[in-house]
Protein backbone atom coordinates (compact mmCIF):
# COMPACT_ATOMS: atom_id res chain seq x y z
CA UNK A 1 0.00 0.00 0.00
CA UNK A 2 1.36 3.42 -0.92
CA UNK A 3 1.74 6.06 1.75
CA UNK A 4 2.62 9.73 1.94
CA UNK A 5 4.31 11.40 4.87
CA UNK A 6 5.56 14.97 5.17
CA UNK A 7 8.94 16.11 6.49
CA UNK A 8 10.86 19.35 6.61
CA UNK A 9 13.93 17.72 5.05
CA UNK A 10 14.70 14.43 3.33
CA UNK A 11 18.25 13.15 3.01
CA UNK A 12 18.41 10.51 0.27
CA UNK A 13 21.51 8.37 0.60
CA UNK A 14 23.30 7.40 3.82
CA UNK A 15 26.85 7.49 2.51
CA UNK A 16 29.56 9.96 3.41
CA UNK A 17 27.76 13.16 2.39
CA UNK A 18 24.24 12.21 3.51
CA UNK A 19 25.43 11.17 6.95
CA UNK A 20 27.62 14.25 7.15
CA UNK A 21 24.66 16.57 6.65
CA UNK A 22 22.57 14.61 9.17
CA UNK A 23 25.38 14.79 11.73
CA UNK A 24 25.83 18.55 11.39
CA UNK A 25 22.07 19.10 11.64
CA UNK A 26 22.22 17.42 15.05
CA UNK A 27 25.25 19.48 16.06
CA UNK A 28 23.44 22.70 15.11
CA UNK A 29 20.31 21.58 17.03
CA UNK A 30 18.04 21.63 13.99
CA UNK A 31 14.42 21.24 15.16
CA UNK A 32 12.69 20.24 11.93
CA UNK A 33 11.54 16.73 11.05
CA UNK A 34 14.10 14.84 8.93
CA UNK A 35 13.90 11.57 7.00
CA UNK A 36 17.14 9.76 6.22
CA UNK A 37 16.53 7.06 3.63
CA UNK A 38 18.76 4.44 2.03
CA UNK A 39 18.39 0.81 0.99
CA UNK A 40 20.64 -0.22 3.89
CA UNK A 41 22.25 1.38 6.94
CA UNK A 42 24.37 -1.65 7.83
CA UNK A 43 27.91 -0.54 8.77
CA UNK A 44 30.73 -2.48 7.17
CA UNK A 45 34.45 -2.23 6.56
CA UNK A 46 34.23 -1.84 2.79
CA UNK A 47 35.54 1.74 2.78
CA UNK A 48 38.05 3.87 4.59
CA UNK A 49 38.31 7.61 4.03
CA UNK A 50 41.76 9.18 4.26
CA UNK A 51 42.25 12.93 4.41
CA UNK A 52 44.55 15.59 5.75
CA UNK A 53 43.45 18.24 8.18
CA UNK A 54 44.16 19.91 11.48
CA UNK A 55 43.29 18.62 14.93
CA UNK A 56 39.89 20.31 14.74
CA UNK A 57 38.96 18.45 11.54
CA UNK A 58 35.65 16.51 11.83
CA UNK A 59 35.89 12.92 13.05
CA UNK A 60 39.57 12.89 13.91
CA UNK A 61 38.61 11.36 17.25
CA UNK A 62 37.52 8.14 15.54
CA UNK A 63 40.50 7.94 13.19
CA UNK A 64 41.76 4.38 12.77
CA UNK A 65 45.28 5.67 12.19
CA UNK A 66 46.93 9.12 12.21
CA UNK A 67 50.28 10.10 10.69
CA UNK A 68 52.45 13.18 11.14
CA UNK A 69 54.89 12.49 8.32
CA UNK A 70 54.95 11.04 4.85
CA UNK A 71 57.42 9.60 2.37
CA UNK A 72 57.49 11.04 -1.14
CA UNK A 73 59.53 9.93 -4.14
CA UNK A 74 59.60 11.14 -7.75
CA UNK A 75 62.44 10.95 -10.27
CA UNK A 76 65.68 11.87 -8.46
CA UNK A 77 63.98 13.28 -5.34
CA UNK A 78 63.07 11.17 -2.33
CA UNK A 79 62.38 12.46 1.17
CA UNK A 80 60.47 12.00 4.40
CA UNK A 81 58.33 15.08 4.94
CA UNK A 82 57.09 16.09 8.39
CA UNK A 83 53.80 17.95 8.97
CA UNK A 84 53.62 20.95 11.27
CA UNK A 85 50.00 22.13 11.16
CA UNK A 86 48.36 19.12 9.54
CA UNK A 87 47.82 15.44 10.20
CA UNK A 88 46.88 12.64 7.83
CA UNK A 89 43.88 10.66 9.06
CA UNK A 90 42.31 7.35 8.16
CA UNK A 91 38.66 6.78 9.19
CA UNK A 92 36.86 3.48 8.72
CA UNK A 93 33.40 3.61 7.19
CA UNK A 94 32.10 1.29 9.91
CA UNK A 95 33.27 3.65 12.70
CA UNK A 96 31.93 6.69 10.85
CA UNK A 97 28.51 5.16 10.24
CA UNK A 98 28.21 3.72 13.72
CA UNK A 99 28.99 7.05 15.39
CA UNK A 100 26.48 9.03 13.34
CA UNK A 101 23.69 6.44 13.23
CA UNK A 102 23.88 6.01 17.00
CA UNK A 103 23.37 9.76 17.40
CA UNK A 104 20.53 9.83 14.86
CA UNK A 105 18.69 7.00 16.61
CA UNK A 106 18.61 9.13 19.78
CA UNK A 107 17.35 12.23 17.94
CA UNK A 108 13.52 12.42 18.19
CA UNK A 109 13.19 14.51 15.01
CA UNK A 110 14.99 11.98 12.75
CA UNK A 111 13.37 8.99 11.05
CA UNK A 112 15.59 6.30 9.50
CA UNK A 113 14.12 4.28 6.67
CA UNK A 114 15.63 1.39 4.72
CA UNK A 115 13.96 1.48 1.33
CA UNK A 116 15.10 1.71 -2.31
CA UNK A 117 14.64 5.08 -4.00
CA UNK A 118 13.02 5.21 -7.43
CA UNK A 119 12.83 8.90 -8.33
CA UNK A 120 12.27 12.50 -7.22
CA UNK A 121 9.91 15.24 -8.34
CA UNK A 122 9.25 18.80 -7.21
CA UNK A 123 7.34 22.02 -7.78
CA UNK A 124 7.65 25.55 -6.42
CA UNK A 125 6.51 24.60 -2.91
CA UNK A 126 7.38 20.92 -2.25
CA UNK A 127 9.70 18.10 -3.21
CA UNK A 128 8.72 14.43 -3.36
CA UNK A 129 10.66 11.19 -3.06
CA UNK A 130 9.17 8.04 -4.57
CA UNK A 131 10.38 4.59 -3.52
CA UNK A 132 10.38 1.35 -5.50
CA UNK A 133 7.58 0.19 -3.20
CA UNK A 134 5.47 3.08 -4.55
CA UNK A 135 5.62 5.02 -1.29
CA UNK A 136 5.84 8.81 -1.51
CA UNK A 137 7.50 11.12 1.01
CA UNK A 138 7.16 14.90 0.84
CA UNK A 139 9.48 17.59 2.18
CA UNK A 140 10.29 21.25 1.84
CA UNK A 141 13.73 20.24 0.55
CA UNK A 142 15.52 17.04 -0.48
CA UNK A 143 19.29 16.46 -0.42
CA UNK A 144 20.35 13.58 -2.64
CA UNK A 145 23.52 11.72 -3.59
CA UNK A 146 21.84 8.95 -5.58
CA UNK A 147 21.28 10.18 -9.14
CA UNK A 148 23.58 11.53 -11.85
CA UNK A 149 22.47 13.85 -14.67
CA UNK A 150 20.95 11.76 -17.46
CA UNK A 151 21.99 14.19 -20.18
CA UNK A 152 25.53 14.63 -18.95
CA UNK A 153 27.60 14.44 -22.13
CA UNK A 154 31.07 12.95 -21.54
CA UNK A 155 32.30 14.49 -24.78
CA UNK A 156 31.84 17.96 -23.26
CA UNK A 157 34.74 17.31 -20.92
CA UNK A 158 38.06 18.48 -22.30
CA UNK A 159 40.07 16.16 -20.05
CA UNK A 160 38.02 13.11 -18.98
CA UNK A 161 40.53 11.80 -16.47
CA UNK A 162 39.86 9.12 -13.87
CA UNK A 163 41.81 8.37 -10.72
CA UNK A 164 41.65 4.58 -10.81
CA UNK A 165 43.34 2.32 -8.32
CA UNK A 166 43.55 -1.15 -6.91
CA UNK A 167 44.96 -1.87 -3.48
CA UNK A 168 45.75 -4.91 -1.39
CA UNK A 169 45.65 -4.80 2.38
CA UNK A 170 48.17 -7.39 3.49
CA UNK A 171 49.36 -9.03 6.68
CA UNK A 172 52.99 -10.12 6.90
CA UNK A 173 54.64 -12.78 9.01
CA UNK A 174 57.47 -10.48 10.05
CA UNK A 175 57.45 -6.89 11.35
CA UNK A 176 58.18 -5.10 8.09
CA UNK A 177 56.48 -1.69 8.04
CA UNK A 178 57.26 1.61 9.75
CA UNK A 179 53.84 2.63 11.04
CA UNK A 180 55.00 6.17 11.91
CA UNK A 181 55.05 7.28 8.26
CA UNK A 182 52.90 6.58 5.20
CA UNK A 183 53.86 6.87 1.52
CA UNK A 184 51.80 9.55 -0.18
CA UNK A 185 53.44 9.01 -3.57
CA UNK A 186 56.17 6.81 -4.94
CA UNK A 187 55.97 7.88 -8.57
CA UNK A 188 56.36 5.09 -11.13
CA UNK A 189 58.72 6.22 -13.93
CA UNK A 190 58.26 3.01 -15.90
CA UNK A 191 54.52 3.41 -16.47
CA UNK A 192 53.58 5.50 -19.54
CA UNK A 193 49.82 4.92 -19.83
CA UNK A 194 49.16 7.70 -17.34
CA UNK A 195 50.61 9.39 -14.26
CA UNK A 196 51.08 6.50 -11.82
CA UNK A 197 52.35 6.00 -8.29
CA UNK A 198 52.32 3.62 -5.36
CA UNK A 199 50.52 4.59 -2.17
CA UNK A 200 51.22 2.81 1.13
CA UNK A 201 49.34 3.02 4.42
CA UNK A 202 51.04 1.07 7.24
CA UNK A 203 48.43 0.33 9.89
CA UNK A 204 50.70 -1.90 11.95
CA UNK A 205 54.23 -3.24 11.65
CA UNK A 206 52.72 -6.36 10.11
CA UNK A 207 49.78 -4.84 8.22
CA UNK A 208 49.51 -2.28 5.43
CA UNK A 209 47.56 -1.22 2.39
CA UNK A 210 49.63 -1.14 -0.81
CA UNK A 211 47.86 0.55 -3.67
CA UNK A 212 48.74 1.26 -7.31
CA UNK A 213 47.07 4.46 -8.51
CA UNK A 214 46.86 5.91 -12.01
CA UNK A 215 45.57 9.22 -13.39
CA UNK A 216 44.43 8.50 -16.95
CA UNK A 217 41.30 8.21 -19.07
CA UNK A 218 41.15 4.40 -19.16
CA UNK A 219 41.26 1.87 -16.27
CA UNK A 220 43.66 -1.07 -16.42
CA UNK A 221 42.99 -4.76 -16.23
CA UNK A 222 43.01 -5.87 -12.59
CA UNK A 223 46.02 -8.12 -13.11
CA UNK A 224 48.12 -5.10 -14.18
CA UNK A 225 47.56 -3.30 -10.87
CA UNK A 226 48.30 -6.49 -8.94
CA UNK A 227 51.50 -7.07 -10.87
CA UNK A 228 52.72 -3.57 -9.95
CA UNK A 229 51.86 -4.07 -6.27
CA UNK A 230 53.60 -7.44 -6.15
CA UNK A 231 56.74 -5.94 -7.72
CA UNK A 232 56.69 -2.97 -5.31
CA UNK A 233 56.43 -5.18 -2.23
CA UNK A 234 59.31 -7.33 -3.46
CA UNK A 235 61.61 -4.45 -4.46
CA UNK A 236 60.96 -2.25 -1.42
CA UNK A 237 60.39 -4.76 1.38
CA UNK A 238 61.83 -8.02 0.06
CA UNK A 239 58.41 -9.66 0.28
CA UNK A 240 57.69 -12.69 -1.85
CA UNK A 241 54.10 -13.79 -2.37
CA UNK A 242 54.32 -16.46 0.30
CA UNK A 243 55.44 -13.86 2.88
CA UNK A 244 52.03 -12.20 3.25
CA UNK A 245 48.30 -12.83 3.31
CA UNK A 246 45.87 -10.63 1.39
CA UNK A 247 43.19 -9.59 3.89
CA UNK A 248 41.26 -7.14 1.74
CA UNK A 249 41.29 -5.67 -1.73
CA UNK A 250 39.98 -2.40 -3.08
CA UNK A 251 39.22 -0.96 -6.46
CA UNK A 252 37.95 2.50 -7.32
CA UNK A 253 37.41 4.97 -10.13
CA UNK A 254 37.11 8.61 -9.06
CA UNK A 255 36.22 11.23 -11.70
CA UNK A 256 38.93 13.88 -12.11
CA UNK A 257 37.67 16.09 -14.90
CA UNK A 258 36.22 19.46 -15.86
CA UNK A 259 32.59 18.35 -15.67
CA UNK A 260 29.77 20.91 -15.25
CA UNK A 261 28.90 22.08 -11.75
CA UNK A 262 25.35 20.92 -11.01
CA UNK A 263 24.27 21.97 -7.50
CA UNK A 264 20.59 21.08 -7.98
CA UNK A 265 18.71 18.07 -9.28
CA UNK A 266 15.53 20.11 -9.65
CA UNK A 267 13.70 22.82 -7.78
CA UNK A 268 14.05 22.23 -4.01
CA UNK A 269 16.30 19.20 -4.59
CA UNK A 270 20.03 19.65 -3.90
CA UNK A 271 22.89 17.41 -4.99
CA UNK A 272 25.45 16.14 -2.48
CA UNK A 273 28.79 14.34 -2.81
CA UNK A 274 30.36 13.93 -6.22
CA UNK A 275 26.99 14.67 -7.83
CA UNK A 276 27.06 18.11 -6.17
CA UNK A 277 30.58 18.92 -7.29
CA UNK A 278 32.33 18.20 -4.00
CA UNK A 279 35.15 16.16 -5.54
CA UNK A 280 38.16 18.32 -6.40
CA UNK A 281 38.92 17.68 -10.09
CA UNK A 282 42.70 17.56 -9.88
CA UNK A 283 43.02 15.33 -6.80
CA UNK A 284 39.80 13.38 -6.26
CA UNK A 285 39.32 14.97 -2.81
CA UNK A 286 35.83 14.69 -1.32
CA UNK A 287 35.79 14.09 2.47
CA UNK A 288 36.87 17.52 3.72
CA UNK A 289 34.81 19.43 1.17
CA UNK A 290 31.70 17.45 2.10
CA UNK A 291 31.97 18.35 5.78
CA UNK A 292 32.71 22.00 5.07
CA UNK A 293 29.48 22.32 3.10
CA UNK A 294 27.41 20.23 5.55
CA UNK A 295 28.40 22.40 8.48
CA UNK A 296 27.61 25.66 6.68
CA UNK A 297 24.30 24.36 5.31
CA UNK A 298 23.19 22.97 8.68
CA UNK A 299 23.84 26.35 10.32
CA UNK A 300 21.58 28.09 7.81
CA UNK A 301 18.80 25.53 8.24
CA UNK A 302 19.00 25.67 12.04
CA UNK A 303 18.48 29.44 11.81
CA UNK A 304 15.31 28.92 9.82
CA UNK A 305 16.85 30.01 6.53
CA UNK A 306 16.82 28.35 3.12
CA UNK A 307 19.37 25.61 2.43
CA UNK A 308 22.80 26.70 1.26
CA UNK A 309 23.25 25.70 -2.37
CA UNK A 310 26.53 23.85 -3.09
CA UNK A 311 28.86 26.29 -4.81
CA UNK A 312 31.72 25.73 -7.19
CA UNK A 313 35.27 26.49 -6.12
CA UNK A 314 36.61 29.97 -6.71
CA UNK A 315 37.53 30.71 -10.31
CA UNK A 316 41.28 30.71 -9.67
CA UNK A 317 41.25 27.23 -8.11
CA UNK A 318 39.12 25.84 -10.94
CA UNK A 319 41.56 27.41 -13.37
CA UNK A 320 44.57 25.84 -11.62
CA UNK A 321 42.78 22.49 -11.76
CA UNK A 322 42.11 22.89 -15.47
CA UNK A 323 45.78 23.60 -16.22
CA UNK A 324 46.95 20.60 -14.20
CA UNK A 325 44.34 18.36 -15.80
CA UNK A 326 45.70 19.30 -19.21
CA UNK A 327 49.25 18.40 -18.20
CA UNK A 328 48.16 15.11 -16.60
CA UNK A 329 46.16 14.23 -19.71
CA UNK A 330 48.73 15.19 -22.34
CA UNK A 331 52.24 14.94 -20.87
CA UNK A 332 53.03 12.19 -18.34
CA UNK A 333 56.81 12.94 -18.09
CA UNK A 334 56.04 16.60 -17.38
CA UNK A 335 53.53 15.57 -14.72
CA UNK A 336 56.26 13.68 -12.87
CA UNK A 337 58.49 16.78 -12.96
CA UNK A 338 55.68 18.96 -11.62
CA UNK A 339 55.01 16.74 -8.60
CA UNK A 340 58.73 16.31 -7.96
CA UNK A 341 59.35 20.07 -7.92
CA UNK A 342 56.21 20.76 -5.90
CA UNK A 343 57.15 18.48 -3.00
CA UNK A 344 60.85 19.32 -3.20
CA UNK A 345 60.44 23.10 -3.15
CA UNK A 346 57.36 23.73 -0.98
CA UNK A 347 56.59 22.85 2.65
CA UNK A 348 54.09 20.02 2.73
CA UNK A 349 51.72 22.01 4.99
CA UNK A 350 51.56 24.76 2.37
CA UNK A 351 50.81 22.15 -0.30
CA UNK A 352 47.97 20.72 1.79
CA UNK A 353 46.57 24.20 2.40
CA UNK A 354 46.73 24.95 -1.34
CA UNK A 355 45.02 21.71 -2.33
CA UNK A 356 42.35 22.42 0.27
CA UNK A 357 41.78 25.80 -1.47
CA UNK A 358 42.52 27.75 1.71
CA UNK A 359 45.48 29.79 0.45
CA UNK A 360 45.66 33.47 -0.42
CA UNK A 361 46.64 34.53 -3.93
CA UNK A 362 50.12 35.41 -2.62
CA UNK A 363 50.46 31.89 -1.24
CA UNK A 364 49.22 30.52 -4.56
CA UNK A 365 52.03 32.31 -6.35
CA UNK A 366 54.59 30.79 -3.98
CA UNK A 367 53.24 27.31 -4.72
CA UNK A 368 53.04 27.81 -8.47
CA UNK A 369 56.50 29.35 -8.69
CA UNK A 370 57.95 26.29 -6.95
CA UNK A 371 56.70 23.98 -9.70
CA UNK A 372 58.28 22.93 -12.96
CA UNK A 373 56.62 25.65 -15.05
CA UNK A 374 57.14 24.94 -18.82
CA UNK A 375 54.10 22.58 -19.03
CA UNK A 376 51.90 25.25 -17.43
CA UNK A 377 53.11 27.90 -19.87
CA UNK A 378 52.14 25.56 -22.69
CA UNK A 379 48.75 24.97 -21.08
CA UNK A 380 48.23 28.74 -20.81
CA UNK A 381 48.37 29.05 -24.59
CA UNK A 382 45.46 26.61 -24.82
CA UNK A 383 43.49 28.01 -21.87
CA UNK A 384 44.15 31.75 -21.43
CA UNK A 385 42.86 33.07 -18.09
CA UNK A 386 39.49 34.76 -17.65
CA UNK A 387 37.69 32.83 -20.34
CA UNK A 388 33.97 32.21 -19.90
CA UNK A 389 34.51 28.46 -19.72
CA UNK A 390 33.43 28.10 -16.11
CA UNK A 391 30.58 30.59 -16.33
CA UNK A 392 28.68 28.27 -18.62
CA UNK A 393 28.87 25.28 -16.34
CA UNK A 394 25.96 26.02 -13.98
CA UNK A 395 23.25 24.38 -16.06
CA UNK A 396 19.95 22.75 -15.21
CA UNK A 397 19.83 19.10 -16.22
CA UNK A 398 17.35 16.30 -16.38
CA UNK A 399 18.32 13.36 -14.23
CA UNK A 400 17.92 9.64 -13.91
CA UNK A 401 19.27 6.92 -11.59
CA UNK A 402 22.69 5.53 -12.41
CA UNK A 403 22.81 2.18 -10.65
CA UNK A 404 26.62 1.85 -10.78
CA UNK A 405 27.24 5.27 -9.19
CA UNK A 406 28.22 5.19 -5.56
CA UNK A 407 27.87 8.38 -3.52
CA UNK A 408 31.52 9.32 -3.54
CA UNK A 409 33.11 7.28 -6.31
CA UNK A 410 32.25 5.19 -9.33
CA UNK A 411 33.26 1.73 -8.13
CA UNK A 412 33.25 -1.94 -8.88
CA UNK A 413 30.73 -3.00 -6.25
CA UNK A 414 32.28 -6.47 -5.98
CA UNK A 415 35.49 -5.01 -4.63
CA UNK A 416 36.43 -3.27 -1.43
CA UNK A 417 36.96 0.47 -1.89
CA UNK A 418 39.11 2.83 0.10
CA UNK A 419 38.61 6.47 -0.84
CA UNK A 420 42.17 7.79 -0.43
CA UNK A 421 41.25 11.25 -1.71
CA UNK A 422 44.40 11.84 -3.62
Amino acid sequence: MSESKKYDLIIAGAGLSGLSLAWHLIQEDYKGQVLLIDESFAPNNSKTWCFWGKKSHPFTEIAHRTWRQTDFSALDFSSRLAFQDHRYYCVKESDYKEKILRALQKAPNFDLLEESILDFSSNSTKAALITKDSNTYLADYIFQSIFLPSNFAPEQRKYPLIQHFLGLEIKTKEKIFDKTSFTLMDVDETFDQGFAFMYLLPFKKTRALAEFTVFSDTPLKKKEYKKKIKSYLKNNFGLERQDYLIKRKEYGEIPMDDRPHTPTYASRIFNLGTVGGFTKPSTGYTFSRVHKYSKACAKELARGKKPLSPTASEYRFRYYDLLLLRVLATDVPASRKIFRSLFKNSPVDRIFKFLSEETSFTEDLKILSSCHYPPFLKALTVHPPFLTQFKTQKIQMKHQPISSFDEEDIIDKQDYLMDVEI
